[in-house]
């Protein structure tokens, strides 16, 4: 079974790539989304490089570098996964295509290894994820150094409002071209999730399939590769393929049978998808088989859970089984934080370190930091606690702004919220002190006034 992903690029949006115009493309955090348009940018020629693309964090990085190097145009590319080689690469002129994070690209431009006002084209991939991460400034520089390169934008919602400041000033009026976007209304049906590194999908496969044994499965990738490096699962006849391939067909998810889906009695038991799906992808692998298990980075679990209504995680064995187990008072904490969810700054924050350690590890650091700095609150005489937020007077952030995210957002009653106190960078809030807590993290990952802003209890 075969699916290819080609978003149609009409006269308006080939007039924009051939024209060096502004273009904004809408695709899910994947580096396979990428690949029709990378595939569309016009080879460069000579030493420098020609093509920078600029992604969130180090994961990103191999995911797209992966894609890219399918390309024929775009190679040779280079994933800036350190910046020693990077530069020695970059120097010797063996790169035409740079993928790598803003701040290595400042710093390679700090180093003058990489020649920011010489580039021809700039693919500024998922900025949303960026200003998350408070990559902002960082990106505004590599914007300012590279005034002259043509610019495309790919965000997972051209509509978000923490985008608006941004794409006004990179792309006003740019032709938008939707290849997937998340629908109005989540999928019905049961999706489970459980996040590992991008070059471990294959073995949390075979992990699904040992935990949940099915009698028969659907596996998806959306990059095809050699049939070999699916050995470990074609071993297994009760295992399909469902393979993806990026650029050229229709869009539509086909089974053998050539519909997009099947009926009850010929469902599989299991569909494994090994990276972030699209909504139409998604959709078809819910009608295709009664259980969905879909492999994703940490940075995709957000973007995922605007495609599913009812999403669950799966737990995989891994080292935490083997770990020394903690106080029985931190494992709950810990399952209830879980339940209540809302951790899309939290699994931004972390990515790049699941891709370089095992989950259970960084969990274990993440509770090591918890147990060592943190200072429990002292509760204020008058029943009040302060949380202070990342945004204040100079991001044009007002009281009502406040008061609205804390009642809309977060859920607390009006009674709950005190003084509000605006500084130039910050502002500091008073909450009842048993709502101070929920009221942080509630609010860290939404956005008041287009800003994405972290919260936290003031200590003392």
């Amino acid at each position: 079974m075969v699916w290819e992903f080609a978003p149609t690029f009409d006269a308006a949006h080939r007039a924009a790539l051939e024209s060096g115009k502004p273009l904004i493309y809408v695709c899910p955090p994947a580096g396979w989304a990428l690949a029709p348009l990378l595939r569309r940018l016009p080879p460069g020629s000579g030493p420098a490089p020609h093509t920078l693309v600029l992604v969130p964090d180090p994961a990103d990085v191999g995911d797209v570098t992966a894609v890219a190097r399918g390309l024929i145009d775009r190679v040779p590319v280079h994933g800036a996964t350190g910046l020693n080689r990077t530069h020695r690469l970059l120097a010797a002129g063996a790169v035409q295509t740079l993928v790598c994070t803003p701040v290595d690209a400042v710093a390679l431009a700090r180093q003058s290894a990489l020649a920011l006002a010489g580039l021809r084209q700039l693919v500024v991939a998922w900025p949303e994820h960026m200003l998350a991460l408070d990559q902002g400034p960082t990106l505004d520089t590599v914007l300012a150094e590279s005034h002259a390169a043509h610019r495309l934008i790919a965000t997972t919602d051209d509509r978000r409002p923490d985008l608006t400041d941004l794409v006004t000033r990179l792309a006003h009026r740019a032709p938008v071209l939707t290849a997937a976007r998340p629908p109005e209304q989540p999928l019905a049906g049961t999706v489970r999730w459980f996040t590992t590194g991008a070059g471990e999908r294959l073995a949390g496969a075979l992990a699904v399939l040992d935990i949940l044994h099915p009698a028969t499965t659907i596996v998806w990738d959306p990059v095809h590769r050699e049939r070999a490096a699916y050995d470990p699962l074609t071993v297994d006849p009760s295992v399909s393929l469902w393979e993806g391939t990026a650029g050229t067909g229709e869009t539509e998810p086909t089974n053998s049978a050539g519909s997009a889906g099947s009926s009850t009695s010929e469902r599989a038991a299991l569909a494994i998808a090994l990276d972030l799906p699209s909504a139409k992808v998604l959709g078809a692998l819910l009608d295709a088989a009664r259980d969905v298990v879909v492999i994703v980075r940490p940075s995709q679990v957000s973007y995922l859970g605007q495609l599913a209504a009812d999403l669950r995680s799966l737990r995989v064995a891994g080292e935490a089984d083997r770990a020394v187990d903690r106080a029985l008072a931190v494992r709950r904490r810990m399952r209830a934080r879980l339940v209540e969810g809302q951790l899309d700054a939290e699994l931004l924050a972390l990515g790049p370190l699941l891709d370089e350690y095992d989950p259970a590890l960084v969990a274990a650091a993440a509770l090591a930091l918890r147990d060592d700095a943190t200072v429990p609150a002292e509760p204020e005489a008058s029943g009040w606690t302060r949380i202070r937020i990342s945004a204040g007077r100079r991001d044009g952030i007002r009281p009502g702004d406040v008061v609205g995210a804390l009642v809309n957002e977060v859920g607390l009653t009006r009674t709950a919220v005190g003084r509000i106190e605006l500084r130039d960078g910050f502002a500091l809030v008073e909450i009842a002190a048993a709502e101070a807590e929920r009221a942080a993290r509630g609010l860290t990952g939404t956005s008041l006034r287009g800003r994405r802003v972290t919260a936290r209890v003031e200590r003392r």
